[in-house]
């Protein structure tokens, strides 16, 4: 059709049924190719919950931070090489945790998260001050014998591209929205994990979810 005739039967009302066939099937494709960019690992909803996984950051190219408990108010991290197997340091370590869909919020999916070894134990995000008196936000447990209804107990996970072959998650404080946790100590303790804030959510740490399959901590 040249461009002319397709002017005057487009002022005319009328058009083959083919093209507009040709014209939904183009938006459809462009819509998908839009959600494979933005949404590369499946999403959320494609992920079998509740799952179990020690949470590591890359410390170095042979060795990884990992996210454990001393059953006390405060989450510690860890350091191990990569290499070591994952089913030792969960023997070892309260460092084990299961990841519970708790509904929404604000179009968010939310999450709770608990020791497996202590099931008890809910992840927070509690609030300390510095010296100066500044406010802190850190990665805090309760011992709670039913499942917690506040806010300060629920999580956004972002879904970030596979790293490593592993899921990674950006992890997000529904309680102070736009503050993630990090891989670095507050006043309460040096060795633990704080909220931060972020401008969004990729420039925030990864962080990689470990299983308790295979051989070394990376399998």
């Amino acid at each position: 059709m040249n461009t002319l005739n397709f002017k005057r039967k487009l002022l005319s009302g009328y058009l083959p049924a083919g093209f507009f066939v040709f014209l939904l099937l183009t938006v459809l494709s462009s819509c998908k190719k839009d959600k494979e960019t933005t949404d590369p690992i499946g999403g959320l909803e494609a992920i079998s919950w509740p799952q179990k996984w020690v949470m590591v950051y890359d410390r170095d190219e042979s060795s990884y931070s990992y996210i454990y408990s001393t059953g006390g108010n405060s989450l510690y991290r860890g350091g191990v090489e990569k290499t070591y197997s994952v089913n030792n340091l969960i023997d070892e370590k309260d460092c084990y945790f299961e990841v519970i869909p708790a509904g929404y919020g604000g179009g968010d999916k939310l999450f709770l998260i608990r020791s497996v070894q202590e099931p008890d134990h809910w992840w927070g995000c509690f609030r300390t001050n510095s010296p100066f008196g500044a406010e802190e936000w850190f990665l805090g447990q309760s011992d709670e014998n039913e499942t917690p209804e506040g806010d300060d107990y629920r999580f956004i996970l972002h879904p970030m591209p596979d790293e490593d072959g592993k899921k990674t998650f950006v992890i997000e404080s529904y309680l102070k929205k736009g503050q993630y946790l990090d891989n670095i100590g507050h006043t309460f303790t040096g060795n633990g994990l704080s909220f931060v804030a972020y401008d969004k959510p990729e420039n925030a740490p990864h962080y990689k979810m470990l299983t308790a399959e295979g051989s070394g901590i990376g399998g």
